[in-house]
């Protein structure tokens, strides 16, 4: 019976010390993932101030930026998290 306490304790201060890690690793991918939607957002208002200027070289030149911007693909259950940027904007070619 003491072995079996002893052993529920471990494995309880495992499992918490796991959770805090899988929460520190969560919110590094959801602030890069932010970071990234925020510099998409960045060059989207710069390609739509492009085309409203008839820009060409500018507009190739954020469409090249905006098309590089690495995305991560975040699973579904973590889209519900408070922390989750859901970014985006409309853009009509």
């Amino acid at each position: 019976m003491k072995w079996a306490l002893l052993l529920l304790f471990f494995i309880g201060c495992n499992n918490s010390e796991y959770q805090d890690f899988h929460d520190e690793q969560v919110a590094k991918i959801l602030a890069e993932d932010r970071d990234n939607k925020e510099l998409e957002l960045i060059y989207l208002e710069e390609i739509m101030t492009a085309q409203e200027n008839n820009d060409t070289e500018a507009f190739d030149f954020y469409m090249k930026e905006y098309m590089n911007v690495p995305r991560i693909k975040i699973p579904e259950y973590l889209k519900k998290d408070k922390r989750y940027f859901i970014g985006g904007r409309s853009l009509k070619y």
